[in-house]
């Protein structure tokens, strides 16, 4: 037996979901991983981070990517120019044409501060799915261990969407943009210093896309005081800068980071009336057939009864599309309506 719904049957709503983007669902992790295979293999690119050593676990999955970019391809080695073959070119070019609209050679901070090279951290896109939540990242970088000695100190990093209502005004390819502030999230946001109060020379820490799940950093910011984080830009030089930023990262030993996704619900009132579904095909409602015939067992004929244990979903072919499983049986008999709430989300 069939029943279709009317309008008065189904409802939607939307609403906005949040959870961690790391593995195993977490919102924040404190060890960071590299492997020795693609770092040998495409190293000079970027570098896969893990929140597990891939190593020695097998269910070990990337979770971002940090790379360095220099308009003209220094850091790395190979030929310079147009037809030249520097990776950090390539990766410059990339998030150039990602982020900035077309003739634009060099990335912007607040004070407008220009800068022909720059980090970035890419997060996955299965990890972040719809977007990153602004003010829902945290991240700690420390280059207490870079080249063997101690070197600046711990900094904290967040965007400023909580007083940067909107976003940035630059013309981006993507909105909104925010800024990259020093700040804290726990114990509730705390911006330590506006983007817009940072050296004029250096400019602020970097830019936060949460569409594009990718945090731009300022090398010339991340080398003045606290990090002194050192940034080589040799011409033909495999200077690995990327990797200088994961040593930051995992010295640091802190990344907090929540997605947000809009999820559409739809729900469907399932009403069983009085005199509706109560009869089944289940075998427990028959007596042995004779002459091939089914007979109702004695009692439920005068008195049917039956246990609703599961809602079909059908199309107009009466295709089975979705099967909605009851936690327990409910009732239903001649004397008994049952109202069932089946809810899908998208």
């Amino acid at each position: 037996m069939f029943r279709d719904f009317t309008d008065n049957d189904t409802s939607t709503d939307i609403g906005i979901v949040t959870s961690g983007v790391w593995q195993d669902g977490a919102s924040s992790i404190t060890t960071f991983f590299s492997s020795s295979t693609q770092y040998t293999n495409t190293g000079d690119y970027n570098v896969d981070v893990y929140r597990y050593n891939p190593g020695t676990n097998a269910s070990a999955s990337v979770q971002f990517g940090v790379v360095y970019g220099h308009s003209q391809g220094s850091g790395s080695l190979g030929l310079k120019g147009a037809a030249g073959d520097r990776t950090t070119a390539a990766i410059f070019g990339q998030l150039n044409n990602l982020i900035n609209p077309p003739q634009t050679t060099t990335f912007t901070f607040q004070n407008n501060t220009t800068s022909k090279q720059v980090y970035a951290i890419v997060l996955n896109r299965a990890r972040m799915r719809e977007a990153i939540e602004p003010g829902g990242w945290e991240i700690h970088l420390s280059a207490s261990f870079q080249n063997g000695t101690p070197s600046g100190t711990k900094i904290k990093l967040i965007d400023d969407s909580s007083t940067n209502n909107g976003g940035n005004t630059f013309q981006r390819n993507f909105a909104p943009e925010y800024n990259v502030v020093s700040g804290t999230l726990i114990g509730g946001t705390t911006i330590k210093t506006a983007a817009s109060a940072e050296d004029s020379t250096q400019g602020s820490y970097g830019t936060f896309y949460p569409s594009l799940g990718v945090i731009l950093l300022n090398p010339e910011r991340l080398s003045g005081a606290g990090l002194h984080l050192i940034t080589n830009s040799g011409s033909n030089a495999d200077n690995r800068n990327n990797r200088k930023l994961f040593d930051c990262i995992v010295g640091g030993g802190y990344f907090q980071m929540k997605r947000k996704e809009e999820i559409t619900s739809q729900h469907y009132f399932v009403r069983a009336t009085a005199n509706q579904f109560n009869a089944t095909t289940n075998e427990s409602f028959y007596t042995e057939s004779v002459a091939g015939v089914k007979k109702v067992i004695a009692g439920l004929a005068t008195d049917p009864k039956t246990y609703i244990t599961s809602v079909g979903l059908y199309n107009e072919d009466s295709e089975l599309l979705a099967i909605a499983k009851l936690s327990q049986p409910i009732l239903k008999s001649t004397s008994r309506e049952a109202l069932i709430k089946v809810k899908l989300d998208f």
